[in-house]
């Protein structure tokens, strides 16, 4: 894992209909870190995903992906407003897992995750198909290239958005709850996958999860984020075991009275 930062975030902010989200993150992510991040519901962890993914714009504040500003670019030795090429170049870097899946059910699998390295990287169809079922056999999904959504379970659905990511070979991916929406005799099997990848890919991750275990087992570090900033960052056996803030603290205490 390399010391220098491939993402950089300064004083982020972000605020939907006048709700303030996030309040100013500070983040630095080496690269091939594996970073899992967790806090309560709204506490703006897939709002920074979802703003690394430019799904969403910030009001405020500075993201930077290998050394390029995200919304910004430099014009005449001056930070400007990035223009669409720029932002499409950085992002291009970072691919997503979707809690949803997001796939498109008149596609078969083969089909989801051959359309846009076909059609954003302009890979011919035989070499696309080949990598398409290199990425199946790597999540356990090759005898299912020709399978629908339809046909699928959600764990296999999963996989398959895993695949799709994968495929247009990004050097950071975002996990945005990935095993929320999947029954629970389903998460260990996408887990598994993610925790396979981790081991063999040396990929940065940024993983926002509930799962307490999860995180234990697949992260190099944990972040916990409260009320649109970071609260407590540090090895998942100190912040989950040993937390030093209340906040962190409480947190944890919730999730073993649910259990």
């Amino acid at each position: 894992m390399s010391a220098d930062p491939v993402i950089r975030i300064r004083s982020l902010h972000k605020s939907y209909g006048g709700t303030p989200v996030l309040r100013g993150l500070d983040l630095d992510v080496p690269a091939g870190q594996r970073l899992a991040i967790i806090g309560r519901s709204g506490s703006g962890k897939s709002t920074l995903l979802r703003l690394l993914m430019t799904l969403d714009r910030p009001d405020s504040g500075d993201i930077i992906i290998n050394s390029d500003h995200l919304w910004h670019e430099r014009r005449d030795d001056r930070l400007v407003p990035a223009r669409k090429a720029h932002v499409d170049r950085v992002r291009a870097n970072v691919g997503m897992v979707f809690q949803h899946f997001n796939l498109f059910p008149n596609m078969t699998a083969l089909g989801n995750i051959t359309i846009a390295p076909r059609k954003v990287l302009g890979i011919s169809t035989v070499d696309a198909d080949q990598q398409a079922h290199r990425l199946l056999e790597m999540v356990g999904l090759e005898g299912k290239a020709n399978a629908y959504p339809g046909e699928l379970s959600g764990g296999q659905k999963q996989r398959v958005a895993i695949a799709r990511a994968l495929a247009m070979e990004p050097k950071i991916m975002l996990f945005d709850e990935v095993t929320s929406a999947l029954d629970p005799e389903l998460v260990g099997e996408v887990q598994t996958v993610l925790k396979e990848l981790a081991r063999r890919s040396g990929m940065t991750m940024l993983i926002v999860t509930h799962e307490m275990r999860f995180a234990r087992d697949i992260a190099d570090r944990v972040l916990f984020i409260n009320d649109g900033v970071v609260v407590e960052d540090g090895p998942p056996h100190v912040v989950l075991e040993r937390p030093a803030n209340e906040e962190t603290q409480l947190f944890l205490q919730s999730l073993l009275c649910k259990e």
